[in-house]
């Protein structure tokens, strides 16, 4: 654990919807990143932690339209949701954040008696791809952290592809890919001092996965870690809707990945790959969205591993 001075601090507590929920933020005079929130479970004990990562902490007096913290905190879970950066979308191409995210998980663990061996972390999207790179800052030795699993929602893992696809496919591209391309580009760009043809290294190591390079890039930090992947690949949609092809899509790096890390013998990565169950919270089709993910079932993989 790296060792911090903390000298403002304030912990927030409140109940709502049959819930006790924490607000703390590690340095009183900025609520936007460096802090986190802890949502109890309505049990006794705490059996661990689920983990989150967002660039905004959520609003807990607002109901979700999703189950997940409450099966969770049913479950004797406690979840953490942290802000480890403020711009979108953070994917931890530097171990800034992840020190960070380090720091308020032991905190919490600490606090509450957890062991360091009972972690979980996933996300949907940039989120899943920071929980990944984050496993992997463990796994190289970074942390002290045992991560126990990793759930993963249609997200980005190769970098390098990511560019490739947003530069040379933009044309194509119609609302929020179109959107996402002329983002990330000159993110990338900055990030990076330019493109993976003149900085391949550098994506490389940025990466959770890299298609081009034979030993996977990153991948192989995780050949010891059981991963839970949801995805929708349903490309009638992504071409009508979006423009874009399969190379184009976040399926074509969850898929790769899965291959590579079963090909060093990891058995524990499964992949969920779903039909028409990809909508937003307006109720209009996008494949992109968290309800693909099967809640219940998820937290049973959790649970089926915090014994």
């Amino acid at each position: 654990m790296k060792n911090t001075v903390l000298l403002l601090f304030i912990a927030l507590s409140f109940a709502a919807f049959g819930q006790r929920y924490e607000y703390v933020y590690r340095n009183a005079k900025d609520h936007t990143i460096n802090c986190y929130l802890k949502i109890y479970p309505k049990t006794d004990s705490i059996k661990g932690l689920i983990v989150r990562d967002f660039t905004t902490l959520p609003d807990s007096s607002k109901k979700s339209p999703y189950r997940f913290v409450d099966l969770a905190s049913e479950a004797g879970m406690m979840t953490l949701i942290t802000s480890t950066s403020t711009y979108f979308p953070e994917l931890y191409t530097s171990d800034a954040p992840m020190n960070m995210l380090d720091e308020m998980i032991h905190e919490v663990l600490e606090e509450h008696n957890i062991p360091k061996n009972k972690v979980f972390i996933g996300g949907i999207s940039a989120s899943g791809a920071r929980a990944l790179r984050f496993a992997q800052y463990c796994a190289r030795g970074a942390s002290d952290l045992k991560i126990r699993g990793v759930f993963v929602v249609d997200s980005p893992l190769d970098l390098e592809r990511f560019y490739t696809s947003a530069s040379q496919h933009k044309a194509n591209f119609t609302d929020g890919m179109l959107w996402e391309a002329e983002h990330m580009i000159p993110l990338f760009d900055s990030l990076f001092r330019g493109g993976p043809d003149e900085h391949l290294e550098d994506y490389r190591n940025a990466s959770v996965f890299s298609h081009t390079d034979p030993k996977g890039g990153n991948a192989h930090l995780l050949k010891n870690t059981d991963i839970l992947i949801f995805h929708e690949p349903d490309i009638d949609w992504w071409i009508t809707e979006r423009g874009c092809s399969y190379y184009d899509i976040n399926s074509y790096d969850l898929v790769a990945f899965t291959v590579f890390l079963r090909s060093l013998g990891n058995e524990n990565v499964d992949m969920i790959s779903t039909t028409g169950k990809g909508f937003n919270r307006q109720g209009e089709r996008k494949p992109h969205s968290w309800s693909i993910v099967d809640e219940g079932y998820l937290m049973q993989w959790i649970l089926a591993r915090v014994h």
